[in-house]
């Protein structure tokens, strides 16, 4: 058994090395053979810049636990492949993954043998179309599918007509492929928009707004526009919030998650579980759920004393947003920024923004293929130019050690920049 889980782990690991190659052919084509089990699922299509896991996550819980065998595909994983494929909370057990993949690769294979002009399939797409199959077998009354990069050209680009589509928020990235505005991104994003679909839209910036909601028009779709149609609200207490929506208000709601960007996340996931099952939410039900949801490095406290926090932030506004719930969770005490970015992200940005609020700082390196170095990092102007104490180490192993080294027990260390940074981390720690 062990030999064919590393033959398996293996496969999957090369076909990392192709990267990311956007386009709906090769997928089509794996789909085909293997009777194309998309077509029998009842999807909630999760695309955005930030934010599209937690709020596929706390979807799929909320659908739960009104009753719906509810799966949720998610990526990137931390530790293991099973955290993409998640039936009522649960990750897919070992021997169904190894399984499931050892199947689907072998139509992959025969898929790539016949059509080698498009390419071989990548990592994403045998993935994605393992996680469709496994939820159409389990009978899932609910998929939540989390799209990988943009929407157009994203392999989870494969439902004829998803039921509900969320478009979480957009900010500049992955200009390359996507755009070079908002308004660009919004339309690649929501591409995956059907004809008379029912859309959920985030907190969004004017122009994104007004992009989204002229494509919903063109496209004949019914639209819940976050702030208008639906609104997050201060509740009693510091902790508590309200959400308010045309079928209810849900008072008093608290999260076990960190994070004010979490409370907009759940009003998110509220309307578009609202929009799927077709009916008000029990807010018994809800307020239960939503105390026992976890989600691994979104403002995670993994040790104390010193605090050591792990967030997955990789843009700048997601590092704003990090940063702002640090604000009172970090109040007073000193920070030592344990950091490392992918070479398609705004680095500067960010590095801005975190040497503002850390008192030391480590740049340092994961295992993507995509990473800046450490040495890259530290010639941006920004950090060149910045007073904080900045020092390099390629090993993120040496950096966090060196962190810890510096800490008093008051002190907090933060990782963040980038998830792989995160999944090594957590690797070793397993």
């Amino acid at each position: 058994m062990a030999k064919i889980e590393n033959d398996i782990l293996k496969y999957l690991e090369d076909l990392d090395r192709l990267g990311m190659k956007p386009g709906l052919t090769r997928i089509t084509k794996l789909l085909k053979a293997l009777g194309n089990p998309e077509k029998r699922l009842k999807v909630i299509h999760v695309v955005g810049t930030n934010g599209k896991s937690s709020t596929a996550r706390m979807i799929a819980a909320i659908l739960s636990a009104h009753g719906a065998r509810a799966g949720a595909y998610l990526s990137p994983h931390l530790v293991s492949f099973r955290e993409r494929f998640i039936i009522n909370g649960r990750e897919i057990s070992e021997p169904r993954f190894y399984k499931l993949i050892s199947e689907v690769r072998g139509k992959a294979e025969e898929v790539n043998n016949r059509a080698r002009s498009s390419g071989p399939l990548t990592q994403f797409e045998v993935l994605t179309a393992a996680a469709i199959l496994y939820f159409a077998r389990q009978k899932v009354g609910a998929a939540v599918i989390e799209a990988g990069l943009g929407g157009r050209y994203d392999a989870t680009n494969v439902f004829d007509k998803s039921r509900v589509q969320v478009l979480t928020n957009i900010e500049l990235e992955h200009t390359d492929l996507l755009g070079k505005t908002v308004a660009a991104i919004a339309r690649e994003k929501l591409a995956v928009l059907p004809e008379k679909g029912n859309v959920v839209l985030g907190d969004l910036s004017q122009e994104a707004l007004k992009e989204a909601e002229k494509i919903c028009k063109r496209k004949q779709a019914r639209y819940k526009v976050f702030d208008e149609d639906y609104s997050l609200l201060k509740g009693r207490g510091e902790k508590r919030f309200d959400v308010w929506t045309a079928k209810g208000h849900y008072s008093d709601l608290k999260l076990s998650l960190l994070g004010q960007y979490q409370r907009t996340n759940c009003a998110v996931a509220i309307q578009a579980a609202e929009l799927f099952i077709r009916r008000a939410l029990d807010e018994k039900k809800l307020k239960r759920t939503l105390l026992r949801i976890m989600i691994p490095a979104r403002l995670e406290i993994v040790s104390e004393k010193p605090t050591v926090i792990f967030d997955g932030a990789h843009n700048p506004s997601s590092v704003e947003e990090l940063l702002k719930s640090l604000d009172t969770l970090a109040a007073g005490e000193r920070v030592i920024g344990v950091v490392s970015i992918l070479k398609d992200k705004d680095a500067s940005g960010m590095l801005e923004q975190l040497l503002d609020f850390c008192d030391i700082l480590f740049v340092t390196e994961n295992s993507n293929p995509r990473c800046m170095s450490a040495q890259e990092l530290s010639k941006l102007p920004v950090v060149e130019e910045s007073s904080v104490q900045t020092f390099v180490a390629r090993e993120n192993q040496s950096a966090l050690e060196s962190a810890f080294k510096l800490a008093s027990i008051r002190d907090v260390i933060l990782v963040t920049g980038s998830i792989y940074l995160l999944a090594d981390i957590k690797k070793r720690m397993a």
